[in-house]
């Protein structure tokens, strides 16, 4: 029993001390305005975090998880608002392809979830996503690097009530993200 309790311990300190833990994640701040003939339609504003932790399991595949919360508001013309809340819940998968230097290229690939709140509507929106997002990841240091999404390639369905949503997208339109990682 003590030779098979040190062989486990042996096992676990042998893979802990490979082990390639990061943690990180991405924040933002959208807001738009929109206007005819001079005079005011809608305007919206939303704050992101997603939080993400990951773990490198060689030099090109990582896992990694993304749980994140959006809040946001909508206003109109007679400027009546509506707020929204948003839970995502987003793991993935990552493969490096390409290394420059200290500039990593990748992809990531994944799934996620999102349920949305909006104030004064009995029914959530819930939003389900399949998708591709190329990036690049910068190393500052052994530690700590800088990432970046650009574009995506996805499909997403989306139901609130008896609305139901279906969409493709392949591009950079609104798909551009940064984010820093640390790596424990």
């Amino acid at each position: 029993m003590k030779k098979f309790i040190l062989t486990a311990i042996v096992a676990v300190a042998s893979v802990a001390a490979n082990a390639q833990i990061w943690v990180g994640g991405e924040a933002g701040y959208t807001t738009s305005k929109t206007t005819f003939d001079g005079n005011k339609v809608a305007s919206e504003n939303a704050v992101t975090v997603l939080p993400e932790v990951g773990y490198s399991l060689n030099e090109n595949w990582d896992v990694a998880l993304a749980i994140g919360f959006t809040h946001g508001d909508l206003s109109n013309a007679s400027n009546v608002t509506s707020n929204a809340n948003a839970f995502t819940f987003h793991p993935y998968v990552r493969y490096s392809y390409a290394k420059v230097g200290d500039l990593k290229f990748f992809l990531d690939g994944g799934f996620s979830y999102a349920n949305t709140h909006w104030s004064g509507n009995d029914d959530n929106q819930n939003d389900w996503k399949i998708a591709i997002n190329p990036g690049l990841a910068y190393s500052l240091s052994p530690k700590t690097t800088l990432v970046a999404h650009l574009g995506e390639v996805s499909y997403g369905f989306s139901k609130q009530g008896d609305l139901k949503k279906n969409s493709f997208n392949l591009g950079v339109d609104n798909a551009i993200t940064f984010g820093v990682y640390f790596s424990l």
